[in-house]
């Protein structure tokens, strides 16, 4: 793992460190045959959250899909007052200029409810996963919600961590990623197996980062080679 320091990006008498964490998943409708191994996984994700209090405590998570449209699926909730494990459908294109723009919104009113619980808020972190390329129209649109998130100037502005497999380009995933891009290594081989090292490689980053109390980046993926940001932070 490597770690990345930041300054704190929210204000007020601290109680506890938070590190923001969105989990975002590609459910368009090339991603129906991983529906059942998505939300199993969520389940084991929240399921160590749930029993790891040091995790839950530091890792504030939420859980965003994205297709035609974004949807939240999880909100950033205290793990304890959760009503209901969260679900993912598939179906859809890959549109990704509105989710850069939820994403956005969404960083910005939860860094300020952290930090307005008295959480001495760290630089969100994104984890992005998808199976194929953007579909916006015209070609490229999504670009410009991209540069908003990407916006340095910004306060908030997140680290994004991307893994590709199946039909995800390598340049989509270096441009979208900030801090890491990975791509599976055989694109046409197992995509079910390709899904669960990516979200075994989160997984393990959130454990550790919580750990450390601070963001800890895989500096290697199994199945995964790694590919060049191209913002480098």
């Amino acid at each position: 793992m490597t770690e990345h320091t930041e300054e704190a990006v929210g204000f007020t008498a601290f109680k506890t460190k938070g590190l923001p964490a969105y989990l975002v998943l590609d459910t368009s409708t090339s991603m129906k045959p991983y529906e059942r191994l998505l939300n199993e996984t969520l389940l084991t994700i929240y399921d160590t959250l749930y029993t790891t209090p040091q995790l839950s405590e530091f890792i504030h998570l939420s859980v965003i899909s994205f297709n035609t449209m974004p949807h939240v699926v999880a909100s950033m909730t205290d793990i304890e007052a959760l009503e209901s494990l969260p679900t993912v459908s598939c179906g859809g294109w890959t549109n990704v200029g509105p989710m850069c723009e939820l994403l956005r919104a969404r960083i910005t009113e939860d860094v300020g409810a952290l930090a307005g619980d008295g959480v001495q808020v760290l630089r969100p972190v994104v984890f992005l996963l998808t199976d194929g390329l953007p579909t916006d129209k015209p070609s490229g649109a999504w670009k410009q919600q991209l540069d908003a998130l990407q916006d340095r100037s910004w306060k908030p502005w997140p680290h994004i961590i991307t893994y590709g497999f199946g039909d995800a380009s390598e340049s989509v995933l270096s441009t979208i990623a900030t801090a890491a891009a990975y791509i599976a290594e055989d694109p046409g081989g197992d995509n079910g197996e390709a899904l669960s090292q990516a979200m075994s490689s989160l997984l393990n980053s959130l454990v550790a980062s919580a750990r450390a109390q601070s963001l800890q980046v895989p500096e290697e993926v199994a199945g995964y080679r790694t590919l060049p940001t191209d913002y480098v932070s």
